[in-house]
């Protein structure tokens, strides 16, 4: 055994002590009580580690030691009263766990702070990763407290231990309540947070209740607050993705809701009164609803993650009104699912429903208002997913079947019209510009026929395109849905993938092959071969792209933006391809009649000509363009 020097001394001075209790054991029956305090004093500022050691030391008194554990405990207690004051109660205790389970959560609070700990889902949602429940934020990494000054001190929940009124709770029957009580030093004071759950739904509702202390709490600097820290779990198939869908959002005065960056770090201080805010990630959702607002110069924050196992960090510190009186109430509603319309149009909370990101405007609308009651009409019915959006895909382009038919009938004329067109631009060629551009007015106004008639139905049937790109990210009812080869509509799909990453192909494209993007790129380039050989091929003007590069260039394009888009878009357009190419097809057989648009032509050039007020500003707008150029010339 290797001895140091700080050990070579402590065996002295031990043997020193023990000669010294020997000679005192001779002195008087008086004195013995002061050589046993004395010896008790000296073998705590000793500390010995060998056990050889600690045989060697003589018995204390019994009573001894429990007068020093009493000094200890009174100096303890009244070190907690100096930090606390009343609240020194409940700053003592052990943490433990309260577990809740209802038929769509299941939920942890801890004693230690009286708040949520963490919340998973029940089994009809689970991650894609671990197959596991959907839990929605990580526990070690999340927090949720209630902060609050007293007495001109700071504190916060988390500080102090809560008393439950239940360590385990069963909701069979709705509603059950779950009290979280801190003590204090006074009988007739308390903090309690109450919750209240219900069996069949995802909210929780929660009362911060102040009793005897609400006349003590200072409301200074943005006290009391609501801090709600967490950390989202990747439940989703791609990361990139599910990332680009997660934020916070919130409603914030009489507007509509916002919500931060979803594509970068973010963070945001109200300037009017909030009612919610709402850590939204891709398909799911815990947020916070206030009863009587969150003050003005609340704080909300997001932040991207760089670890593959979750998406981003969520914080937001809510300031709570100001009130007087000796007891306080705070009521709120935590929502804790997922983003399902039903759900969140069912908490009544203006603008909730729109954490689902349908999009703007006109596009939201046709989305919550069309789309979405057209699919689920078919799948009160149809058990099938893909065939669901076979069939909404048939409603929306018979729908849209007349637009359709404008657009082609437009093609047509033009095409009727392509000879005379084209001995204009002969005429002209080389020659001046306005002129032949007068001399092309003059014809469309001669035969009736509106250039821009086809250029109409496009921008009618914009909205429902686009609608379908929102739609179908947003959809929870697709997520897990399996159809053909693809396991999860929400997700891409993959008929070949590869594990090593290949620099800068694996940034652009990825590491997998979407079957349903392969599909829906083909019919794309297929389509717009035969929408292009069917318009009129007018000549190329110097400095204009070749539209059939373009086309071209947009398909590939596609290809690659595609890929890791969910397969249920992919499938849609792909579908729509194949609708479009066939109404193309019945229509130019059997729906339109050149010889006859001809004979119409020709019969409107022998009617009396009146120009309509566009064509007529039209070309005085060209005639003063003219007047200037030749000014120019001069």
């Amino acid at each position: 055994m290797n001895f140091d020097k700080n050990t070579i001394i402590g065996f002295v001075l031990l043997v020193a002590m023990m000669i010294g209790f020997t000679w005192y054991q001779g002195n008087l029956q008086k004195e013995q009580m002061i050589a046993d305090q004395m010896m008790a004093d000296s073998l705590r500022k000793v500390a010995v580690a060998d056990s050889v050691y600690k045989a060697q030391l003589p018995p204390v008194k019994t009573d001894t030691i429990a007068v020093a554990d009493s000094s200890t405990l009174a100096k303890e207690d009244q070190e907690l009263r100096d930090r606390f004051g009343v609240l020194a109660a409940a700053a003592k205790g052990e943490e433990r766990w309260v577990n809740v389970k209802t038929s769509k959560m299941n939920l942890v609070f801890s004693t230690k702070g009286g708040m949520l700990k963490s919340a998973s889902l029940n089994d009809e949602y689970t991650s894609y990763h671990t197959g596991e429940p959907v839990n929605l934020w990580c526990d070690s990494l999340s927090r949720m407290q209630l902060d609050f000054a007293l007495d001109g001190k700071s504190y916060s929940t988390t500080q102090f231990y809560f008393e439950p009124s239940a360590t385990q709770i069963d909701v069979t029957q709705s509603p059950a309540k779950l009290s979280m009580r801190m003590s204090t030093t006074d009988a007739q004071s308390y903090i309690e947070i109450l919750y209240l759950f219900s069996n069949d739904g995802y909210v929780v509702n929660m009362d911060w209740n102040v009793v005897g202390l609400g006349d003590r709490m200072s409301a200074t600097n943005g006290l009391p607050a609501f801090d709600w820290k967490i950390t989202g779990h990747s439940n989703e198939k791609g990361i990139a993705a599910e990332r680009s869908h997660c934020s916070v959002y919130y409603h914030e005065g009489e507007g509509d809701r916002d919500y931060l960056s979803e594509s970068g770090d973010d963070d945001y201080t109200t300037e009017e009164n909030a009612k919610w805010i709402a850590f939204k990630q891709d398909y799911f959702t815990a947020a916070i609803i206030s009863e009587e607002n969150f003050q003005t110069g609340s704080k909300m924050a997001v932040r991207n993650r760089e670890d593959s196992s979750f998406t981003k960090d969520y914080a937001a510190r809510l300031i709570l009104p100001v009130k007087q009186g000796r007891d306080r109430t705070d009521k709120f509603r935590l929502y804790l699912g997922p983003n399902e319309y039903n759900q969140l149009t069912g908490t009544g909370v203006d603008e909730f429903d729109r954490i689902i990101d349908y999009g703007w405007a006109i596009i939201g609308t046709v989305n919550r208002y069309c789309v979405r009651p057209l699919f689920w009409f078919f799948q009160s019915f149809i058990p099938s997913w893909g065939l669901i959006i076979l069939l909404v895909t048939l409603v929306i382009k018979t729908v849209l079947f007349p637009i359709t038919w404008k657009n082609f009938l437009s093609g047509a004329k033009m095409r009727v019209l392509k000879p005379e067109l084209d001995e204009i631009n002969k005429k002209y060629e080389g020659k001046d510009a306005m002129a032949k551009q007068q001399a092309v007015m003059a014809l469309y106004r001669e035969t009736g026929v509106n250039p821009f008639a086809g250029c109409i139905p496009v921008l009618i049937q914009m909205p429902i395109l686009y609608a379908m790109f929102r739609f179908f990210p947003a959809e929870i009812v697709l997520r897990g849905k399996q159809f053909l080869w693809a396991e999860d509509l929400a997700a891409y799909d993959s008929i070949f993938s590869w594990s090593q990453d290949i620099p800068l192909l694996s940034w652009i494209y990825g590491n997998h092959v979407s079957g349903f993007t392969i599909l829906m790129c083909a019919s794309t380039f297929l389509y717009s071969k035969m929408s292009m050989g069917s318009q009129p091929q007018m000549a190329q003007q110097p400095g204009m792209p070749n539209m059939t590069v373009m086309m071209n260039i947009f398909t590939v394009m596609m290809l690659f933006f595609f890929n890791s888009q969910p397969s249920g878009l992919s499938l849609y357009y792909f579908i729509a391809n194949m609708v479009s190419i066939g109404q193309m097809w019945a229509i130019r057989k059997y729906f339109i009649n050149e010889s006859a648009i001809r004979a119409k032509i020709e019969e409107n050039k022998k009617k009396p000509k009146t120009k309509s007020s566009f064509m007529g500003r039209l070309e005085e707008a060209q005639k003063m363009q003219r007047q200037k150029l030749q000014a120019k010339k001069r």
